[in-house]
């Protein structure tokens, strides 16, 4: 596959700052369409946001290929087609495992810790994290859902709030440096009465996705007729339709 292939990238938008960035004023990619963050909370809601996405691009007929800012996130991805164009994504997690490099140095943080939660720009930005700004947000989302049924509202921010019980320490992973997010996090940790820890983040997996640098052994190629699945339990794969 040529680099020099134009490509349309569809991004969660919790990378919007990093993409900023590496994309510059003239970015790689011919088109780009982010879809909002969180969708992996609804895995069957991600796989079909992505899907469509997908055939929408493909009805540009100079896309030669797309390219997914994503990682296996939640099994969201499982079952995503590629009909005329090829798919390009990460061997990784999710975006956490993107923003650190790779599986291993995610994986390697979750054993020395599995009380971690993961902050980045994106999330901190989405204030979807846990922190003095959730239960406002949580509530609020919950409130225009079931606008007439004030219990079942508080029985789910309540849930929602034991849900994080187990974690002890916010983790801050940033490949901008990005130093409000960087605050607001130690600010979530001091409200939890958790741990803060800044972790070293490692841009290229993300700058060598969108640059076209698509080695086997760390990016996934799904061809044209196929679509993503696991081959054992984390390993992203595809299969012929």
């Amino acid at each position: 596959m040529s680099e020099k292939a134009k490509y349309a990238l569809i991004a969660c938008d919790v990378f919007n700052e990093e993409l900023a960035v590496f994309g510059g004023e003239h970015p790689p990619w011919h088109r780009i369409e982010y879809l909002e963050m969180g969708l992996h909370d609804n895995p069957d809601n991600l796989r079909i946001e992505i899907q469509s996405a997908i055939i929408r691009l493909e009805k540009d007929p100079e896309i030669e290929v797309v390219v997914l800012a994503y990682g296996l996130c939640g099994n969201g991805l499982l079952g995503v087609r590629a009909m005329r164009c090829p798919l390009i994504l990460p061997r990784a997690h999710d975006c956490v495992s993107i923003l650190l490099g790779g599986m291993s140095p995610h994986n390697a943080v979750l054993k020395e810790n599995p009380g971690t939660y993961f902050y980045s720009p994106g999330w901190v930005r989405g204030k979807r994290v846990p922190g003095p700004d959730r239960e406002a947000h949580i509530r609020k989302v919950y409130d225009e859902r079931y606008p007439d049924d004030e219990e079942m509202v508080n029985d789910l921010v309540e849930a929602d709030s034991e849900s994080f019980a187990h974690h002890n320490c916010a983790a801050y992973v940033d490949v901008s440096e990005n130093a409000n997010a960087e605050n607001y996090c130690k600010e979530c940790a001091q409200h939890l009465g958790w741990q803060f820890r800044r972790l070293q983040g490692d841009a290229a997996m993300l700058q060598d996705l969108i640059q076209g640098n698509w080695a086997e052994a760390r990016y996934l190629t799904v061809p044209s007729g196929h679509s993503i699945t696991l081959k054992g339990h984390s390993e992203l794969t595809s299969v012929l339709l």
